[in-house]
């Protein structure tokens, strides 16, 4: 996307009637993104959104990138602001945490249009969310340390507290602002409160091992290659030229062409078994979840504790997200490709999570609690930690080291 750097230089308007016309571009602009997504959206339909000539748009932005990264900075800027405020009128860490963490939750809600369009930003540029989850990161790490300072905070680790404070939002938002009701039910918004504050242990003693065993070294991502002759291998060989063409260069600059050189076959050849691009990217996601539900699946079948398959579960999935770049960039994409599929691959995913989080509920291993809302809290934690650790990488912290302040947290939670 070019060498400049990822903060946005928009011309400042001179006269009242120049800041009317930047805030009419830039409202038209949050819309076209937020119907074709940033791929689909073009300067022309910018301009006829805003019923202004393209040479107006150019007065204000070099191109769509930069109109696109306007409207981030501008969503950090007034979050981080609310945010700040909001925090700086409690009186105590405790209260200072939970104000957080209602105030991002209220502000995604409110903003919910803006945040769509935000969302597709790592698929744009990576240092975008970068910037912006740490922003939002450095105000709860304040936070964080000044309740461990004072004692009524755990000796956690505020990093690790602050990624998954924003895991536990921004999944909840995810399931009930995007795809739900329009905001987060009172029952699920204590839910994500009490985890941070307290963690999710019940009060039933650990039934298996404190320490849990290391996880064996498997391949936890997609089904063994079928050798299969004639149609099936040729099937095949598609789905793993897709899945390596759309995890480096992600769907929209992946060709047809592309995945058929790939797999060494004609273009002819790909349309017998696939009617389009979107169909084997939306097949490739089922096969995905097929494969990462059965490789977490095995990593907990020796559990005998909820508590301790989370510890596991949470080691495996940072293994497939390490050893599986590629699949987990065309998991997170699928929403802007396919939202069915994409919706899906997530819906699925937390319809066997839910109810095991409830079959623990009923032994006392874990709280009672709303299990779907706990369900998309804790694949909130284990995203934003698979992005934070494994994704982004920090060669001093490897997830590894990472991981028992992580299980610490969900565990325990943050108060003593």
């Amino acid at each position: 996307m070019g060498t400049r750097s990822e903060k946005a230089t928009t011309r400042l308007p001179r006269t009242a009637r120049g800041q009317e016309t930047l805030d009419r571009i830039l409202r038209n602009a949050e819309d076209v993104f937020r119907e074709r997504g940033y791929e689909l959206a073009s300067v022309s339909a910018i301009c006829r959104r805003a019923g202004i000539a393209q040479g107006t748009f150019y007065l204000y932005f070099a191109n769509k990138e930069e109109i696109y990264l306007r409207l981030v900075e501008g969503l950090q800027e007034r979050l981080v602001g609310r945010l700040r405020a909001d925090v700086a009128a409690a009186r105590t860490p405790p209260q200072k945490l939970l104000q957080a963490y209602g105030t991002l939750l209220d502000y995604i809600t409110e903003n919910a249009g803006t945040f769509q369009v935000f969302r597709e930003a790592e698929f744009v540029r990576s240092e975008i969310p970068m910037r912006f989850y740490g922003a939002i990161c450095d105000e709860l790490v304040a936070v964080v340390r000044e309740g461990i300072a004072t004692g009524d905070f755990r000796d956690a680790d505020p990093e690790v507290v602050a990624y998954g404070i924003l895991g536990v939002v921004f999944f909840l938002a995810l399931r009930y602002v995007m795809w739900g009701q329009g905001a987060v039910p009172p029952e699920a918004r204590r839910g994500g409160a009490e985890l941070i504050r307290r963690g999710f242990t019940g009060t039933q003693p650990l039934a298996d091992a404190a320490e849990p065993p290391k996880v064996a070294s498997r391949t936890a991502g997609n089904p063994a290659r079928v050798d299969s002759e004639g149609g099936e291998a040729t099937r095949r060989a598609l789905l793993r030229a897709s899945e390596r063409a759309f995890g480096q260069v992600g769907f929209h600059r992946t060709t047809i062409a592309t995945i058929t050189y790939l797999a060494g076959v004609g273009q002819g050849t790909f349309y017998l078994h696939f009617p389009s691009k979107v169909a084997v990217f939306s097949e490739l996601v089922r096969e995905i979840s097929r494969g990462f539900r059965r490789g977490q699946t095995l990593a907990v079948a020796s559990c005998r504790d909820r508590r301790t398959a989370e510890v596991l579960g949470l080691r495996s999935f940072l293994k497939w997200v390490r050893d599986h770049p590629g699949a987990y960039r065309i998991v997170r994409e699928a929403e802007f490709v396919d939202e069915g599929v994409g919706r899906w691959y997530y819906t699925r995913l937390a319809e066997g999570y839910a109810r095991g989080l409830a079959a623990a509920m009923d032994r006392g291993e874990i709280r009672r609690c709303d299990p779907e809302a706990l369900t998309y809290a804790l694949l909130g934690i284990a995203h934003f930690s698979g992005q934070r650790w494994v994704l982004w990488g920090d060669p001093d912290r490897p997830a590894e080291e990472v991981l028992p302040f992580l299980t610490g947290f969900i565990l325990h939670g943050v108060e003593r």
